[in-house]
């Protein structure tokens, strides 16, 4: 190389560190300026993120609890009850639920159909209608299906086979229960009605 080339690479390289060094500068400025806000920023976002994983590890430890409880209350400890009943879990309306239909409670049942649970409040009024033989609450769109299927049952009791098809007829093709409603359409409305 001659002279005038590394006087020229010198010179180049001379700008090159004197452009880093005035945008480490530029950096520096920056940073003194909004330290604190990125201080700030920095442990707002460390407490929100300890405060999400906080509140996870609460709240599986909670819902693990209150199932203890509810398979324990299951098998008759009080304690686990009381557990149940004070945290006002959906648990509880199930407990209660499964407690009214084993001792066919209607009293029970009746309190259960305003449940926080959709399904609970739902199953409770069916078979709550059931229970009374309520025809029209268990033949009414807001009983659904499954209160459908229940009617139908009761008026095959009864021996009306004709009015068990017509309430079977309205269970929708895509529920769960139109095997059900199927099988009881084609097979055991004769076996009840030749039983009687």
């Amino acid at each position: 190389m001659s002279l005038k080339q590394n006087v020229k690479y010198i010179k180049e390289e001379m700008n090159n560190d004197e452009k880093m060094l005035e945008s480490l500068l530029r950096l520096e400025s920056w940073f003194r300026r909004y330290k604190t806000l990125l201080f700030a920023l920095l442990g707002i976002a460390t407490i929100a993120i300890a405060g999400y994983v906080g509140n996870n590890y609460y709240q599986e430890n909670r819902q693990q609890t209150l199932a203890n409880a509810y398979e324990k209350a299951l098998k008759g400890d009080e304690a686990a009850l009381t557990i149940l009943k004070d945290s006002k879990s959906r648990l509880y309306d199930l407990y209660l639920f499964q407690n009214a239909l084993k001792n066919q409670d209607s009293t029970t049942l009746k309190t259960l159909e305003s449940s926080k649970d959709p399904l609970i409040a739902q199953f409770a009024k069916v078979q709550n209608a059931s229970l009374n033989k309520d025809l029209n609450v268990l033949n009414s769109q807001s009983a659904g299906d499954f209160g459908y299927l229940q009617a139908a049952l009761l008026e095959m009791q009864a021996g009306n086979a004709q009015k068990a098809r017509e309430i079977l007829e309205k269970i929708k093709n895509d529920s769960p229960l139109r095997d059900i409603a199927n099988a009881l359409t084609h097979f055991s409305l004769k076996g009840i009605n030749n039983a009687k």
